[in-house]
């Protein structure tokens, strides 16, 4: 008879590998059952070796963003027990073909009400071709077409002729602050070259789902205005209601970080979660434990 302390055993051993913890028996729960031991403990080398790669952190502030946990946890710093100062979930970049790079770099200020410029390969692939079968797409998405950089940008006409501007890369498109943008209300910048960031989302109900990778490479964060609580904690004026009220101003408004917070996107397969010193596993989502397999065996098959 399957119920009980089975079922109880089943959902526990779902949590652990990030599956909806429903106590069905399905094929997402029935593959992870069939991984063999030998491969979970490969998992745990795979993540001792990619923790040696990363720098000292005892000292400071910093975010660390799992990717195929979908998890960011922050800590003011590592303490002797490990406990995060906070913890979110996240969406990452989509595993076939917008994957989010693994980097570190230092958040330095922090968006409300952001614009959402759009990327020239999403603008190429994607607005284009649709803009050509429907010219009213930017108006309902709260999109404009404008001439120049910044904020204070010039919007330009939707006419043909501005269409032949955009695929020439003389202007661009973007998405106006408001509840339909695609950050969401705020953004964190931690400027880098893949033009990734963390930011909100106006579609919190993909956080219901235990894999997800939809995004277009940044990184969408569950909690945001937690987000912004604990990275704005020294610069006590920014209380949570000064931050709601921010986030549903009129205008975007940034706000620079009176220090620095390194951000860490990673990625581990196999971690023994702070919160309760439990292992948990992930789905290989990009491959890169296979990758790092291959590279690991043939180091040591190296004469």
């Amino acid at each position: 008879m399957y119920g009980g302390a089975l079922v109880e055993g089943v959902k526990h051993f779902q949590v652990r590998h990030g599956l909806q913890a429903d106590g069905v028996l399905g094929k997402d729960t029935q593959a992870a059952l069939r991984v063999p031991l030998s491969w979970r403990v490969r998992q745990i080398e795979f993540a001792l070796e990619r923790l040696r790669w990363l720098p000292h952190l005892g000292e400071k502030r910093f975010v660390a963003v799992n990717i195929p946990m979908f998890q960011l946890w922050a800590w003011d710093s590592i303490p002797p027990d490990g406990t995060p100062s906070f913890r979110t979930g996240a969406i990452v970049g989509r595993a076939l073909n917008t994957q989010t790079p693994v980097f570190i770099e230092e958040m330095r200020y922090i968006i409300f009400r952001p614009y959402w410029n759009v990327p020239s390969s999403i603008l190429r692939h994607e607005i284009l071709t649709t803009l050509e079968r429907d010219p009213d797409y930017l108006q309902r998405h709260d999109m404009e077409i404008v001439s120049g950089p910044g904020d204070d940008a010039r919007p330009v006409a939707v006419t043909a002729e501005s269409i032949e501007l955009l695929r020439q890369g003389k202007l661009r498109v973007r998405q106006r602050p408001g509840p339909k943008n695609a950050l969401g209300l705020v953004k964190f910048v931690f400027p880098n070259d893949y033009n990734v960031y963390l930011h909100g989302t106006p579609a919190p109900q993909l956080f219901s789902r235990h894999r997800r990778d939809f995004s277009h490479g940044c990184v969408r964060v569950e909690d945001p205005v937690g987000l912004a609580e604990w990275a704005l904690k020294e610069q006590p004026e920014w209380t949570r209601e000064r931050i709601l009220a921010a986030m549903n101003a009129n205008q975007p408004r940034q706000v620079n970080l009176t220090r620095p917070i390194q951000v860490i996107l990673y990625y581990i397969t196999a971690v023994v979660m702070p919160e309760d010193e439990t292992i948990h596993f992930a789905e290989d989502i990009y491959g890169h434990d296979t990758k790092l397999d291959r590279a690991l065996t043939r180091r040591r098959l190296s004469p």
